[in-house]
């Protein structure tokens, strides 16, 4: 996981709060999700990029191909749920990101032929040869839910990506986004902010992300407070890197 304390205390140094005062609490938890997604979804990017460069024989090999490292940095969102089917509908999961397999669950284990278009869908039901049964089930895939045909199909497991959300403070994962809390507390009489590691959550991100989500976080920071500095620093380092 990522700290968010230490994005955080990287942000305020980077835009001098001393002097501008800029990083507040409330900014910053403004745009923690969204860096965290941002950088979740690049993951993929690279890794299509990465498969690209094996095809062509320029990718490195054992530890350095950045195919393995993406992968293993994807892993953090591998999840897998039993879900039940009531008259050919089941509901997807709320962190559902990306598909990755589906299958009947039973003895033995049957693979689901999974389609994204109704007009496929369609047309698979109603061929002489392709039609769904037990042995070559077919799941539509839509915004709201999954169908499953043939309609009696009971149970079925699916693999997937989850959505990025964080980790508590007990390295269990939670429902919310990244969340930065403090308190207020009296220092040598003058009030300051102190970091609540109770109610605090990190970033649901690989450990090697820190610097990574501390460029993203003030990418759009530094747009959002018209600080063109800031914007440009994080964009020349994430460049060079």
């Amino acid at each position: 996981m990522v700290s968010v304390l230490q994005v955080y205390t990287a942000l305020k140094d980077l835009a001098n709060k001393e002097q501008k005062g800029f990083i507040t609490p409330q900014v910053f938890n403004s745009f923690a999700a969204l860096a965290q997604m941002n950088i979740y979804n690049e993951m993929f990017s690279e890794l299509v990029d990465a498969k690209r460069l094996s095809r062509q024989n320029f990718e490195l090999g054992r530890d350095k191909s950045v195919r393995k490292q993406r992968e293993e940095d994807l892993s953090y969102f591998l999840a897998e749920m039993e879900i039940t089917v009531s008259e050919g509908l089941a509901d997807k999961p709320s962190d559902l990101s990306k598909i990755i397999s589906l299958s009947v669950v039973g003895t033995p284990t049957v693979p689901v032929e999974i389609v994204y278009d109704s007009e496929k869908m369609d047309r698979i039901a109603g061929s002489n040869l392709s039609a769904p049964s037990s042995s070559f089930p077919v799941a539509l895939v839509s915004a709201l839910d999954i169908e499953v045909f043939p309609s009696d199909t009971s149970k079925v497991k699916l693999r997937y990506y989850a959505k990025p959300t964080s980790i508590d403070k007990d390295g269990d994962i939670d429902v919310n986004p990244p969340y930065y809390d403090f308190n207020v507390v009296n220092f040598n009489g003058s009030e300051v902010e102190a970091f609540n590691s109770l109610n605090s959550r990190n970033f649901m991100l690989p450990p090697h992300c820190l610097t990574e989500v501390v460029m993203e976080m003030a990418k759009l920071i530094g747009v959002r407070l018209r600080d063109q500095n800031i914007s440009v620093f994080a964009t020349q380092e994430e460049a060079s890197e």
